[in-house]
């Protein structure tokens, strides 16, 4: 490790984890002064996943999430995905202090198409980059998770935690393989703003699309309450909701009921 990669201890939602962060990383900066770090897909593995589950961490970051996911579950294995080429000294490190299942690094970006594409990296830091042919900055690989399920010999895949700062979409329709084969879970974030701004997707079209492909669908929000969308009419609720609030959430889906309410989350947030 090189002098000017921190290492800080955080609790992940309620599993400690070391992360490392580069030195003038604001995101890094913020995980370690709040130190316990609310995530809701962790606490969805932990409560809905069984022994040794493949899990797709995409828009690793600095790979807290990736960290805590492998410690849960030792006997798993964690593939760890991350764009942005500034963030990938920071995720090999965190990777290297894990502890648990085995962990890959694929250093590309996540799309509906492989190739090449514009990245964005955020100057204030590793939280925040995003991929966008309009606004993207440097050139990185991209893959699709059917590719890299395929080229990493994976024959399943349980649980796919998404955070790509509004290309949750494109994300999506790269892995109609992988998700008629296997069924994961999914656990996705949806920010408006970076919806629109980044991925030219409206939220209600995200919703759409995985309604239509799983029959289980619920909402985190950030002070962690659970919502099951069992209706047009509950999405139209919760984008009320988003539109009039922080704009951020975490969504569900499942082949199976979701067994979640907010007691569930309460204790880790």
């Amino acid at each position: 490790m090189t002098s000017d990669l921190q290492i800080s201890q955080l609790n992940v939602s309620g599993i400690e984890v070391d992360v490392a962060g580069e030195s003038g990383d604001l995101y890094f900066a913020q995980c370690t002064e709040q130190i316990n770090i609310f995530e809701p897909a962790v606490r969805v593995a932990d409560l809905m996943l069984g022994d040794n589950p493949v899990v797709l961490d995409i828009g690793a970051s600095i790979g807290a999430v990736t960290a805590a996911l492998a410690k849960r579950f030792p006997g798993g294995q964690v593939v760890a995905f991350e764009a942005a080429p500034s963030v990938h000294r920071s995720l090999r490190e965190t990777v290297q202090r894990s502890t648990g299942a085995r962990i890959s690094v694929v250093e590309s970006g996540v799309s509906s198409q492989p190739g090449v594409m514009r990245f964005h990296e955020d100057g204030n830091g590793s939280g925040w980059g995003f991929l966008s042919e309009e606004l993207g900055g440097i050139s990185v690989p991209v893959t699709t998770v059917d590719d890299a399920v395929t080229s990493l010999g994976i024959d399943r895949v349980d649980f796919i935690k998404i955070d790509v700062e509004g290309s949750e979409l494109d994300v999506l329709k790269g892995a109609s393989k992988t998700l008629t084969r296997d069924l994961p879970i999914l656990v996705f974030e949806v920010n408006v703003f970076c919806l629109w701004r980044y991925g030219r997707t409206l939220p209600q079209d995200l919703f759409a699309w995985v309604r239509d492909r799983y029959p289980h669908t619920a909402v985190v929000d950030s002070e962690a309450t659970v919502t099951h969308i069992e209706s047009d009419a509950t999405v139209n609720h919760v984008l009320h909701l988003l539109g009039s609030g922080a704009g951020l959430v975490d969504v569900v889906a499942s082949h199976h009921p979701i067994q979640l309410d907010s007691n569930d989350f309460q204790s880790i947030r």
